[in-house]
């Protein structure tokens, strides 16, 4: 993921639906293919979102969070249907796992093989899509309806 002078670009799904597009400032990695092999980093209690529209700065709750996405463009592609599901055991190293949100909607993703995902408040989920607008997701727990681990994978 490239960082403008702005930030990294971020679209905050609220728990109510809304979205915040915006910029987050001092995150600690770039590299997001590498990001769920390496010590999990977390969002502040009030993560800082620097809005895209002005340049107000946002304080955003986590327990106000659906999730955070990590995206290349705001706008995305509207014509573009996101792959969410792996064809067959990913090629990346981690837990395969499938999360249900509370609103129904479901995901695949890669996240890392650790204790951090059962204990910390949120973790980094690296979605199926190479091609997709979103590069990585920290999903805050508490918005989740169910989680399962589909598979593993230690070694490529």
């Amino acid at each position: 993921m490239k960082t403008t002078g702005s930030g990294l670009k971020v679209v905050a799904r609220l728990r109510g639906g809304k979205l915040i597009k915006g910029y987050v400032e001092a995150f600690p990695i770039t590299d997001f293919d590498e990001l769920i092999q390496k010590d999990p980093w977390t969002l502040p209690l009030q993560m800082g979102i620097r809005s895209a529209e002005s340049s107000e700065t946002l304080s955003v709750p986590l327990n106000t969070l659906k999730a955070l996405f990590f995206v290349r463009s705001f706008n995305g592609s509207k014509d573009y249907e996101e792959v969410k599901f792996f064809e067959k055991n990913p090629p990346i190293r981690g837990l395969w796992v499938q999360v249900k949100f509370y609103d129904n909607e479901f995901i695949e993703g890669v996240v890392r093989n650790s204790l951090h995902y059962l204990v910390d408040p949120g973790f980094f989920l690296k979605p199926p899509d190479p091609k997709g607008n979103n590069e990585i997701l920290y999903v805050i727990k508490e918005s989740l309806a169910a989680f399962h681990v589909l598979g593993a994978r230690e070694e490529y």
